[in-house]
């Protein structure tokens, strides 16, 4: 059985929040699950090892296509165009005992399409089974996320959430490199909470 733990503690790394919340337009707060496996009808297979859940909020410049992804007291920029947010972040970090020589690089890379209420309706109430590389419904009376009037229309996201470690070739002791460089990817499923 492969140990996450190691990615759950990573996991979400970025810089200190302030009060008030970065960015102008609320897109969200999200309930998430995360899983390295998925169902039959793809969603996140929570009952997989190293499965956990969080919450996130997003919040938009008013551009609406820069922005930020809101993890317990960190934010993250993100890039928005319309249907898919992305964001990447990397950071040092040495978490292992005997490895403090290692110069360690932990990139975490968060990537959803959001749903919004008449897209999640065409699609059956439920994420894609590869949201990232399907065609999301836009069409007649099928509208992208959006500011509406009371707030922004999303009430889904759908993505991965990728955690990679690698460890400086200079200095660092083949075992370190051996046993903790790492990846994970975690199919993850958000449901809007407010």
């Amino acid at each position: 059985m492969t140990n996450h733990r190691w990615a759950v503690t990573f996991f979400m790394l970025g810089l200190s929040c302030t009060s008030p919340l970065p960015g102008e337009v609320e897109a969200g707060l999200f309930d998430f699950f995360a899983s390295t496996a998925q169902e039959e009808n793809c969603k996140p297979h929570m009952a997989a090892p190293g499965s956990f859940q969080f919450e996130g909020r997003f919040r938009l410049e008013r551009n609406l296509a820069d922005g930020y992804f809101i993890y317990r007291n960190t934010h993250r920029a993100i890039q928005f165009n319309g249907q898919n947010m992305h964001s990447a972040h990397e950071a040092a970090h040495s978490l292992v005992k005997g490895c403090e020589s290692c110069a360690w690089r932990v990139v975490e890379t968060l990537e959803v399409v959001l749903l919004s209420e008449t897209q999640h309706e065409a699609l059956g109430g439920q994420c894609p089974c590869n949201a990232l590389g399907e065609s999301i419904p836009v069409e007649e009376g099928i509208f992208p996320p959006r500011p509406v009037p009371g707030g922004f229309d999303a009430v889904r996201a759908c993505g991965m959430l990728s955690v990679r470690v690698a460890l400086s070739a200079e200095g660092c002791p083949e075992k370190c490199r051996e046993e903790n460089e790492k990846s994970v990817d975690y199919y993850i499923e958000g449901i809007r909470r407010e």
